[in-house]
């Protein structure tokens, strides 16, 4: 599968599924593959584990293009879909880094999905105030 061709069958799941946890992306695109690769935020936040690599640049290519939403996500969603990394779970943003890695769950959502309940609920995405 081309990049494009990845990013556009991954932007469809997403679609199709919506709040899609990365342990469920995992698993439709790689099943139990697993690879030495994380996604990480600076300050020891860990995003996810193991995703081999076309599909974290498929991920991060989609995200960058503003075709995808990633929110904070939480340890049942990742449970229901039956993964979950062995870290500590972060509860909220830190003020310093963490000394350790901590594993700061997220859900992906199609943006143009974002936008419309934003627009919906009167929020202006550059005045999130209003």
């Amino acid at each position: 599968m081309s990049d494009a061709a990845l990013e556009d069958a991954l932007l469809l799941f997403v679609r199709e599924h919506d709040y899609v946890t990365f342990a469920a992306l995992h698993k439709h695109f790689a099943g139990d593959a697993r690879e030495s690769t994380e996604i990480a935020l600076p300050g020891n936040r860990v995003i996810w584990a193991g995703l081999p690599k076309p599909l974290i640049d498929a991920v991060l290519a989609l995200l960058d293009q503003g075709r995808l939403a990633a929110i904070p996500g939480n340890l049942a969603a990742y449970r229901r879909d039956g993964r979950v990394l062995a870290l500590p779970v972060e509860k909220r943003p830190p003020r310093e880094p963490h000394a350790e890695p901590h594993w700061f769950p997220v859900l992906l959502r199609p943006m143009e999905q974002v936008l419309a309940e934003q627009a919906e609920s009167g929020m202006d995405e550059d005045d999130p105030t209003r």
